[in-house]
């Protein structure tokens, strides 16, 4: 597989559940702006080179060959994770948490971000959905610095494909907020496959 398509998938498996978040918010009318939608896709990418960081210092006291496979079985796990989490939704949803100290429930239920149920993310509103979508990317930014993936070029990836989804969901929200929901299981399954061709 190419650089080009491995980056593709990668940055698809971090940023895609932009997507769905923003279709929910769009369906629900929850307003945000242009301004909030670039600080969220800019924390995004910002946590995935801070993250990153830490994979290089990692790299740097294990072997080439080692450093690669513990990445590649991260990511699997990674991927692993994110499939329970999908298929525990349900569950979790009956369950209320406080989403300042719990801000992967913004994942499961994206108008949580509303915090203050004014109708819109604004403020420290945007900072908590910000932190809830680059929850993916941490995990993501120490593997990726382990198999070795251009760090400084995905993170830009990151941030405008994290920008797109979220504001193409929001502008289709109310037509594709039912089918958006079912694609909450791609991040995991494209993150196992990321793995799974690594280790190969």
């Amino acid at each position: 597989m190419g650089i080009g398509m491995f980056i593709f998938l990668f940055v698809t498996a971090v940023s895609i559940d932009s997507f769905g978040i923003g279709c929910v918010l769009g369906l629900k009318k929850v307003g945000l702006t242009l301004r909030g939608v670039f600080l969220i896709a800019g924390v995004s990418g910002c946590m995935f080179l801070l993250s990153s960081y830490f994979g290089h210092l990692l790299a740097a006291v294990v072997a080439a060959e080692e450093a690669e496979r513990v990445g590649a079985l991260a990511l699997i796990g990674i991927g692993i994770y994110f499939l329970w989490q999908f298929f525990k939704k349900e569950k979790d949803s009956e369950e209320k948490k406080e989403p300042w100290l719990n801000p992967a429930k913004v994942l499961n239920d994206p108008l949580a971000a509303d915090v203050d149920h004014s109708g819109g993310i604004r403020g420290k509103e945007v900072w908590l959905l910000g932190a809830a979508l680059s929850l993916d990317t941490i995990g993501a930014g120490i593997s990726g610095a382990l198999i070795g993936i251009p760090i400084l070029f995905t993170a830009v990836m990151i941030t405008v494909a994290t920008f797109c989804m979220l504001g193409c969901g929001i502008l289709s929200g109310s037509k594709l907020s039912d089918k958006a929901e079912s694609l909450s299981i791609l991040p995991g399954v494209l993150l196992i496959i990321i793995g799974l061709i690594k280790l190969s």
